[in-house]
């Protein structure tokens, strides 16, 4: 595109600077000639004004308070060719141009505007006739990625070598980088511009180029974002089904319509391996994502949980990962509380892990925590209770996982941890007053410990189980 220091370069012009020789790296975009007394009102931003000089004022003054209203209209510069009869240009004037930072260029008479016209005219169709070459190379070069490149990222890679910058997504709220393509920095000599992605994605686009480059091609740069643009939306797209998908299915575990050990191989497709944990969370009121919205939160891309929403409350199946938990706590905002399970077992199944991610949410809010998980917040619970609630909770709490699996299954935990603690956990003795072989002993002593998150066999374990059987022998709560 050219400046008005290009012009005043084209020697045949033999224009000369005036005043406000600070400002000729302005970008010319069109050239308009007018001679009436208020050019402002016909001129558009980046014009070249070209004039004879009869429309100007006498009085510096006049003049001064002329050109000020002239440049709040924001031309390149402004060239006259004085006619005979046009007033003289006051050294005011002059002296508010370089003020301004303002071109004002002046010219031979006999100086046809035609032909100036002509030089600017041609250079706005060039560099129009380039922006549209660079447009249709850009999406020739992003239809070549789409065949090549599977991933967005091999895509972006693609673009930034073909454009000879560095491309990188970053996320518009956190300034996370989602995508990131090229090896051009600001700090290599470069400069850097950012542009915003339109769409639901919440995203920017930022360019880092080399010092030779300038950002001044917006068609380019908008094509460039459109594209990306397009891409975000599509993968945001694919995380909608995922989400809804991975809803069906938390669902469907939750009110045991699928067991869990069957579900297995459908969590590890949506990236659930090792460790895994349901959480309750309860949304602050004012993050930057909702729980409508949060599996679009960046943060989460990596290792997003199976969600849905019940009653207001987010219900999630995660990894066991402190990241995870910090992530959607600070992405929904101030206020957000999350109480976690215990490790889920195919023996504990999702329905007693939700039982127990909302205890965790409820002592989380009692004692003022955000993140809680699941048994961590006890203090008080190992002592003898003194009302029958403080009874229920001890009951609820240590028992309550092995008195829903003795009702539903038909099993005998309950009673073989009694038994087994009454005997002061000796096993011949325990295996023979149950009449059970040692090895279903073992057997039902582990799935205690899966379903309650202790072990019997340990000191911490003995005296919560003895403390709780108590409490329910005494309030009736169990036999």
């Amino acid at each position: 595109m050219l400046t008005v220091q290009d012009l005043i370069a084209i020697d045949p012009l033999k224009l000369q600077v005036a005043a406000g020789m600070s400002g000729i790296g302005r970008t010319i975009t069109w050239a308009h000639t007018v001679d009436l007394p208020d050019p402002w009102r016909w001129v558009s931003p980046g014009d070249l004004v070209m004039t004879t000089g009869v429309g100007l004022p006498q009085t510096s003054e006049e003049q001064v308070e002329w050109l000020e209203q002239l440049v709040r209209s924001s031309p390149s510069a402004l060239v006259i060719a004085p006619r005979h009869d046009a007033p003289e240009l006051t050294q005011a004037m002059l002296q508010a141009a370089d003020r301004l930072l303002f071109p004002v260029l002046l010219a031979n008479f006999q100086l046809e505007f035609v032909k100036l016209s002509h030089q600017v005219i041609e250079s706005v169709l060039q560099a129009q006739r380039e922006r549209f070459n660079a447009s249709e190379r850009l999406f020739q070069t992003y239809a070549e990625a789409l065949r090549k490149q599977p991933e967005m990222a091999g895509r972006l890679s693609i673009l930034a070598d073909a454009l000879g910058m560095s491309l990188t997504i970053e996320d518009a709220i956190s300034g996370l980088k989602i995508v990131e393509a090229g090896t051009i920095s600001p700090g290599d000599g470069g400069h850097i511009e950012r542009i915003s992605i339109g769409g639901r994605a919440r995203a920017n686009l930022v360019i880092a180029s080399n010092a030779r480059r300038t950002f001044d091609d917006s068609i380019l740069v908008r094509s460039l974002a459109g594209l990306l643009g397009v891409e975000l939306e599509r993968l945001m797209i694919q995380r909608d089904l995922q989400r809804e998908e991975g809803a069906s299915l938390l669902r469907s575990l939750n009110d045991s319509t699928t067991e869990f050990s069957f579900a297995l191989p459908m969590l590890e497709r949506h990236g659930l391996t090792g460790t895994l944990v349901s959480l309750v969370i309860q949304p602050g009121p004012d993050g930057p994502w909702t729980i409508d919205d949060i599996h679009h939160c960046p943060a989460l891309y990596a290792a997003t949980p199976l969600l849905f929403i019940e009653s207001g409350l987010l219900m999630a199946l995660s990894r066991n990962q402190p990241a995870i938990f910090e992530a959607l706590r600070s992405n929904l905002g101030s206020g957000t509380v999350i109480g976690i399970s215990g490790p889920i077992s195919p023996a504990t199944g999702l329905h007693e892990s939700f039982r127990q991610s909302r205890l965790a949410l409820t002592q989380a809010r009692e004692v003022g925590k955000e993140i809680l998980t699941y048994g961590e917040a006890e203090t008080g619970l190992i002592m003898a209770p003194k009302t029958m609630p403080e009874a229920r909770a001890l009951v609820g709490r240590y028992l309550g996982p092995l008195i829903e699996h003795d009702r539903s299954q038909g099993a005998a935990l309950l009673t073989t941890l009694i038994t087994f603690l009454q005997n002061d956990g000796n096993w011949k003795a325990t295996a023979f007053d149950l009449d059970v072989h040692r090895q279903t002993l073992v057997y039902r002593l582990k799935l205690v410990e899966q379903l309650t998150g202790l072990k019997p066999t340990t000191t911490s374990g003995i005296a919560r189980f003895w403390i709780a059987i108590q409490a329910g022998r005494n309030t009736k709560l169990i036999d």
